[in-house]
């Protein structure tokens, strides 16, 4: 991706996420609906991180077979795991995933990849449940919904099925969820402000500091890399930074 302006100029940004081809998981998630793959957005939200950083990565079954002890001895400190691919198709390394990454001693999350076109209480029931059997409580990183494909659903409508999922979420859980999506794509949905306001997690690679959506001004999470290489790990995988400390990801 080429590095963008710094000045508030509509730029081409070419979408990043967690699905192939726009990232790091399986077929299935390219195949139903459309995604956004290119969007113009304005980068007045560029948000450099601070000098306490939390370094990471985010994986899904596409990675095999993980050496969790060799990627903590890399410097990883947390691991967010993908639960499913909507209601669809439930990742087969789940469970095996969240259960050895904090065994080898990562502070864990989970994400899901939302499908608009689905019913977004089924969804967000989904991964609560799928949580909820692994032992997921305080000090794990909240739950997160994965927002980067259409799937051929009005932009006013996938906005209202983000909050109902947001909502759901965090009755259940008591947790403020966080939203994984690119500037790119969320301003070609218009630039909602999801209520409640979770946390950002921001994909926006190639650059030294990443743009915001308009209404988060406080980076917490940036995947700033599809193609890392990272020790116990076959293959690329996404590399995160959490901006502020392991205290702070573990208390969210």
């Amino acid at each position: 991706m080429k590095k963008l302006s710094v000045l508030a100029l509509p730029v081409v940004l070419t979408l990043i996420g967690c699905g192939d081809p726009l990232g790091k998981d399986g077929l299935e998630e390219a195949t139903a609906g459309s995604s956004m793959i290119e969007g113009e957005f304005s980068a007045e939200a560029t948000v450099c991180s601070g000098s306490n950083k939390v370094y990471g990565i985010d994986v899904s079954y596409y990675q095999g077979t993980i050496n969790w002890a060799a990627v903590k001895a890399a410097g990883k400190q947390f691991a967010i795991i993908r639960v499913s691919d909507g209601t669809g198709f439930l990742d087969p390394k789940f469970a095996t995933n969240w259960k050895n990454a904090k065994a080898a001693g990562l502070t864990v999350g989970a994400y899901q990849f939302f499908r608009p076109s689905q019913d977004a209480t089924a969804q967000a029931d989904l991964l609560v449940n799928q949580l909820s059997a692994v032992g997921f409580g305080a000090g794990d990183i909240p739950p997160v919904i994965d927002v980067e494909v259409t799937s051929g659903v009005s932009s006013a409508n996938i906005a209202a099925r983000v909050n109902t999922w947001l909502q759901r979420v965090k009755s259940r859980t008591g947790r403020l969820p966080a939203l994984y999506t690119s500037p790119g794509f969320w301003s070609g949905l218009g630039n909602p402000t999801p209520s409640p306001l979770p946390y950002m997690w921001v994909a926006h690679w190639g650059v030294s500091c990443p743009s915001l959506p308009p209404a988060w001004g406080r980076l917490r999470f940036w995947q700033y890399s599809a193609t890392g290489s990272v020790s116990g790990i076959s293959g690329n995988v996404d590399l995160d930074i959490y901006n502020g400390t392991l205290a702070e990801l573990r208390g969210l």
